[in-house]
């Protein structure tokens, strides 16, 4: 069962959907940053082939490819910084310009079937039906200096002790570390090969029970296509314009992060069951926009209850409105299951994928929260959005402590799940968790009924009833608060806004 719902999760979250412009680029922008190409104008002339086996009869011949090559215009440079293996990348755009490519594997170990093979896609993913995964992402020349221009190094930094240089056909580098997973048996492997005189990257990243020599054996087998489509290095202005963008990013993330270190929830957005909650941002924005009460519906909300329970009876909650597959963490009478996680402290940051692997996990129990809501829309209007798409009609589920003088703050502490496939807390913002269970879901065939399970139209003065159930682990039910409006949260004018928070705590 659980196998058939992850497929057909992958199987609509590959299907396309349109999106308004705003929310386009921001996807487009997550794309860029992990190397997956969008639309490009490209000039299209016949193309040559540069196989892996080409480099293997130079070698053959006695003549390696680096002495045939005077000038590099791809540089990459794996650098030692403390503990960590580090990549730089440089690349002399005036020596020659950006080519598109193409890689397939010609050798893939039995059982492995392609998940993602789209024509032309820089990305394929391969695994088999017992969960082994592979991923092949290529990086053209402009790509690899747009990641050099903006310092965004999709490429993790690796301890020193994980690294293995293989040298045969080609040079290689590979990186193993422990799976974080404490009941998975796969190992994480990540290896590189780039073409310094051709200025591109191939990166494999697997999560298998593969044996090293399987890898670089996929490795070595690929056929690389170096086309003659060119493709435009990013100019000096767009450069710059995505370098401010960024900048403007951080400054947000680190007002935000300086406020919540520094500053607790205010009293007046702390409210009770039964009161009903409304956007507090809404009067900020109206100043800075006049149109704004016009343009956006006042959505509230009330809880109306909230109570913990061990177990869930089926004839109370029925299968078809969980959000997530419950078969591998719901024992027979609907009680949850143990689990294992990691606890990391606010200054435990990952500077290397090792991080979490390198804490003891904790295994703890957990509880449902079965919370009854109430949502409205007070305004007098409807948008095009909320009749199409809808509105949020789930708040986030978070941890919050109480501080000096009774004050509200954020925790310390996130939670990592240690098991392999557990999705039933932590999935929100901030270490959040959504709801996994909806039982009036408006959207429930295609590609909505994946996405937008959460999200439901509100004509104006609507009002709708409905039960949310989250998980929460046991030693977190005195810290539960609703979290509503999270996404509207911002810095303005150097004050960050804040929203309305639900004390469910028990």
């Amino acid at each position: 069962m659980k196998k058939e719902f992850d497929k057909e999760v992958k199987k609509k979250l590959r299907e396309e959907i349109t999106v308004p412009k705003c929310v386009d680029e921001g996807i487009q922008r997550a794309y860029d940053m992990i190397g997956i190409s969008g639309e490009k104008k490209v000039i299209r002339r016949r193309k040559r082939i540069w196989p892996v086996a080409a480099a293997v009869a130079a070698l053959t011949a006695g003549i390696s490819i680096t002495a045939v090559a005077v000038n590099y215009y791809l540089k990459v440079h794996l650098k030692e910084e403390g503990q960590v293996l580090k990549y730089y990348i440089e690349v002399d755009k005036e020596q020659k310009e950006a080519h598109q490519i193409e890689v397939h594997p010609t050798y893939l170990p039995k059982g492995f079937e392609a998940e993602q093979a789209e024509e032309g896609a820089p990305k394929k993913t391969y695994g088999t039906a017992e969960g082994d995964s592979i991923s092949i992402i290529s990086y053209n020349a402009a790509e690899l200096y747009r990641m050099s221009q903006l310092e965004e190094n999709v490429f993790a930094e690796y301890r020193k002790d994980s690294y293995t240089a293989v040298e045969g056909e080609q040079k290689l580098d590979l990186f193993t570390r422990k799976n974080e997973k404490v009941d998975s048996d796969r190992e994480i492997t990540d290896v590189y090969l780039f073409s310094e005189e051709e200025g591109y990257g191939v990166w494999i990243w697997s999560e298998s029970s593969l044996e090293q020599e399987e890898l670089v054996k996929i490795a070595n087998g690929l056929e690389i296509t170096v086309l003659e489509e060119t493709v435009p290095y990013p100019s000096e202005a767009e450069i710059a314009e995505e370098l401010e963008k960024d900048k403007g990013a951080a400054k947000k993330a680190e007002a935000e992060q300086e406020y919540r270190s520094s500053n607790g929830v205010s009293e007046e957005l702390v409210y009770q069951i039964g009161e009903e909650v409304k956007d507090t941002t809404r009067d900020a924005m109206a100043e800075a926009d006049p149109d704004y009460l016009n343009e956006v519906e006042d959505i509230r909300f009330t809880v109306l209850s909230a109570e913990v329970s061990d177990t869930l009876p089926a004839d109370t909650f029925s299968q078809q409105y969980f959000t997530t597959d419950m078969e591998s963490w719901m024992n027979e009478d609907t009680s949850l299951k143990a689990h294992q996680r990691y606890r990391l402290g606010e200054e435990e940051g990952q500077t290397t994928l090792d991080a979490l692997a390198d804490k003891e996990a904790e295994t703890v129990n957990a509880k449902y929260v079965i919370v009854k809501m109430k949502a409205k829309n007070a305004s007098a209007f409807q948008t095009e959005w909320n009749k199409t798409e809808g509105v949020s009609i789930a708040p986030t589920l978070t941890a919050m402590h109480t501080g000096e003088e009774g004050k509200l703050v954020y925790p310390q502490e996130t939670f990592w799940s240690a098991n392999e496939g557990y999705d039933l807390q932590w999935g929100a913002e901030r270490g959040g968790s959504f709801p996994i269970y909806f039982d009036k879901p408006y959207f429930t065939e295609g590609i909505k009924g994946v996405k937008s399970r959460l999200f439901c139209p509100l004509a104006p003065g609507e009002e709708m009833e409905y039960t949310l159930v989250y998980v929460v682990d046991e030693d977190q039910l005195s810290n539960m608060y609703l979290h509503f409006y999270p996404q509207n949260e911002m810095e303005m004018n150097g004050e960050y806004l804040t929203t309305p928070y639900v004390d469910i705590s028990q």
